[in-house]
């Protein structure tokens, strides 16, 4: 998960906007959510939200922040990687009348038949780990909102947060796990997000930075925000959540 930032390029500048009709239905709304499955991520189509959604990745822990080595941005300008064939993705969008801006994502690293190899957290952490993380158990992952109004940014990094555990109660899945910057981890203490370090700050090499690992509770996540907010945020594989009312200018 990213927190720090390259003064040079701005969030503007690392959000991609295209031509879409994902508010088609729905053009007074501000947000909409997706939530997407490995096999639609890793066979994204060209000028695609999914496309955008991994461009916005490279643009963000490539060039923004640093936290990945620049051979790892594609010929497209996206950032994959072997992770994601395992890993549900959930992508926040804002309307922008005609065009829309892909802002924020976050993906839930899945631990499951098929693909038992150890989540990022298990390597970059033995030390943590007595014995392997029990299948069905997830990590979250390339966690980013990235839009111009910190108000917004706050709101919606909870947003995700949310209908990702709310994914997670849903199927039956967890433990949760997840590694961020020390910085970081004040601001998803900040979301009312329960949280348990597992692993001390240390370099991890991966990231180019100092990261900790930690466990959240899901089960008390949910009371502590409610059952009526997951409710609103379980939003099926496959499918949108839109809410909030689009902005125009007085031009319009």
């Amino acid at each position: 998960m990213s927190s720090v930032s390259n003064k040079y390029i701005t969030n503007q500048e690392a959000v991609p906007i295209i031509e879409s009709d994902i508010f088609s239905g729905h053009e007074d709304n501000r947000f909409a959510l997706g939530v997407f499955s490995p096999e639609e991520t890793t066979s994204y189509t060209r000028d695609s939200i999914l496309q955008a959604y991994l461009r916005l990745r490279a643009n963000v822990y490539i060039d923004q922040t640093g936290m990945l080595e620049g051979d790892l941005k594609r010929h497209d300008g996206t950032e994959l990687d072997e992770n994601d064939e395992r890993s549900t993705h959930l992508v926040l969008i804002e309307n922008k009348i005609g065009r829309v801006a892909v802002f924020a994502c976050m993906r839930l690293i899945q631990k499951t038949l098929g693909y038992e190899s150890p989540l990022p957290i298990e390597e970059f952490f033995p030390e943590a780990f007595s014995t392997p993380a029990p299948l069905n158990s997830v990590e979250v992952s390339r966690f980013i909102s990235r839009h111009d109004s910190v108000g917004i940014s706050l709101i919606t990094q909870r947003d995700l947060m949310t209908a990702g555990l709310a994914h997670v109660l849903d199927n039956n899945l967890g433990p949760v796990f997840g590694v961020v910057e020390p910085a970081f981890e004040k601001g998803l203490e900040a979301m009312k997000l329960p949280m348990n370090r597992i692993a001390e700050p240390k370099l991890v090499p991966e990231y180019n930075d100092e990261n900790l690992g930690f466990e959240v509770d899901a089960h008390e996540f949910k009371r502590r925000i409610g059952e009526a907010a997951v409710k609103r945020m379980t939003i099926p594989v496959g499918s949108f959540a839109y809410w909030g009312k689009v902005l125009k200018s007085s031009g319009n």
